[in-house]
């Protein structure tokens, strides 16, 4: 039976004590003293589609307590039936049954009364420690970033390791939700994801995709230095026969004569052309065609007296990471001068002015493992100090650069030629013949100069290989790994070993 909800409250305040006064007057400084400061007290309750603010405003004079209701739920009808219930478990059946929840601030003594957060709707934190990849801000990325302050020559070799880390972090924020946050740990490698529970399958599909092993690529370089007269030999020609390879060959008669020929065609085609009991038997001879005598020959004289190997790396890198070799020099091309004037006097200060020269390749290799294919951007570069010009007695030189860019496919294990970096080298060359030519003006037959011009190129060969990491598993699949700790002794050599023995203990016992 229904109920005035306005007789209800006004029964609930004439039987229950007095109001008491507010916690903050007795000195209540914790949320557990503020929600049980009289836990005897109890309180009784009746009420049917009543006014959530009506039922806090009851709260709220029988316990000292002060109850908000927030704006989504102030219109809330509930239904209840209390009976000496004591006030804290009062208000936890009725905030769990209406799905309510509630916020306090100790310090105001308010408790605000709100909706319930449904479960996946309230944010959750889980760790992903990346296996295979690195988290951007990882020292590792940035160990290879460094610069040679050197000016003695110097081999470096390095490799970059950002893009797939940058690559998973750029995914992972893509999808979270506008509350989610990621957050890198670089001390164990991992990610600190925060969102709602419903975005995480997606989340932890996104690494589990991206997170997976990546091929290596082992890139074999040569780089040498030779005179153009060399280099001309570097090719195709024919007549020489250090590589070959024979053609395809075919039967085929000779003479070759087309109306005769016409008339076997209508003839089975397993019977060929037939030539017996006809005046055709002796006139044609069978032959071969034949392309044995087309030889392609690829040389290079490596053996050359003129031949410089500038050097021989061996870098291995991720797939579409980039590998940079460099063999360079910090030369010093000219002299800066500072002048510095202090108490009227002037200080000079000079500075040799020096730039990197060398040879730079960068290489950068995208495999594919399916087809044991390399796509690979080579940057290839020669940087030298040509002598200039000669400015007050001092002689000074120029930068001169040589790069070219190219992006190619071959196969695993194909070797790239990069060619064409010329460069002129003047060299003057004098002989004279001992104290003769010393004589001033009568010396001069005995002396020549001769100033030549001569070409040299760098050339460069590249051998890229894709590294199969299956060594593990096919020695643990062969059972290399899995040899019995003891030795198994045959049946006859036990047996024998144990003859032995009754032996050596007949004669102990005789």
């Amino acid at each position: 039976m229904n109920k005035n909800p306005l007789i209800i409250i006004a029964t609930v305040l004439f039987l229950l004590p007095p109001v008491l006064c507010p916690p903050r007057a007795q000195g209540v400084e914790t949320l557990d003293e503020l929600l049980y400061l009289e836990p005897v007290k109890t309180i009784s309750m009746d009420f049917s589609d009543a006014n959530l603010n009506s039922v806090l405003k009851i709260f709220s004079q029988q316990s000292g307590l002060n109850f908000i209701a927030a704006a989504d739920v102030a219109s809330k009808t509930i239904d209840l039936y209390l009976e000496n219930v004591p006030v804290e478990k009062a208000l936890e059946r009725i905030l769990s049954a209406n799905n309510l929840t509630y916020e306090i601030d100790p310090a105001s003594n308010i408790f605000v009364v709100q909706e319930q957060p449904s479960a996946d709707r309230q944010l959750m934190t889980r760790v992903y420690p990346l296996r295979f990849a690195t988290v951007p801000s990882s020292k590792l990325n940035t160990t290879l970033n460094f610069k040679d302050e050197s000016s003695t020559p110097t081999n470096t070799t390095s490799t970059t390791a950002t893009a797939v880390s940058a690559g998973i972090l750029a995914a992972v924020q893509s999808v979270l939700s506008e509350s989610g946050a990621v957050v890198q740990d670089t001390r164990t490698n991992s990610l600190i994801v925060s969102d709602f529970p419903s975005q995480f399958p997606l989340i932890e599909q996104t690494i589990a995709r991206l997170d997976v092993r990546i091929p290596q690529i082992l890139i074999e370089t040569e780089m040498l230095d030779i005179s153009k007269s060399t280099a001309d030999l570097f090719g195709a020609k024919f007549g020489q026969t250090p590589v070959a390879f024979t053609g395809a060959q075919r039967a085929l008669l000779l003479p070759f004569n087309q109306n005769k020929a016409i008339r076997n065609i209508g003839k089975a085609g397993n019977q060929g052309f037939s030539f017996e009991g006809t005046e055709d038997e002796n006139e044609f001879t069978t032959g071969t065609l034949s392309f044995a005598g087309l030889t392609i020959a690829l040389e290079f004289l490596r053996t050359q007296t003129d031949t410089r190997n500038l050097a021989r790396p061996r870098i291995r890198t991720l797939n579409n990471e980039t590998a940079e070799i460099s063999i360079k020099t910090d030369e010093a091309i000219g002299l800066s001068s500072t002048t510095t004037s202090a108490e009227g006097t002037a200080n000079t200060t000079a500075e040799a002015e020096r730039v990197e020269t060398g040879v730079f390749l960068k290489v950068t290799p995208q495999a594919n493992i399916e087809t044991r294919e390399i796509t690979m951007a080579i940057e290839p570069k020669v940087i030298e100090a040509r002598t200039g010009e000669t400015f007050s007695g001092q002689s000074f030189k120029d930068p001169e650069e040589r790069v070219t860019k190219s992006i190619l496919r071959v196969n695993d294990g194909d070797t790239i030629v990069i060619g064409g970096l010329l460069r002129s080298d003047l060299d003057d060359i004098r002989t004279r013949v001992p104290v003769l030519s010393r004589i001033p003006v009568l010396g001069a037959p005995f002396k020549h100069t001769n100033k030549t011009e001569s070409q040299r190129e760098l050339v460069i060969f590249i051998t890229p290989h894709i590294i199969d990491e299956v060594i593990a598993k096919q020695a643990l699949s062969s059972g290399m790994w899995n040899k019995d700790r003891e030795q198994t002794i045959p049946s006859d050599k036990r047996a024998l070993i144990d003859r032995e023995l009754s032996v050596i203990e007949s004669q102990h016992l005789n």
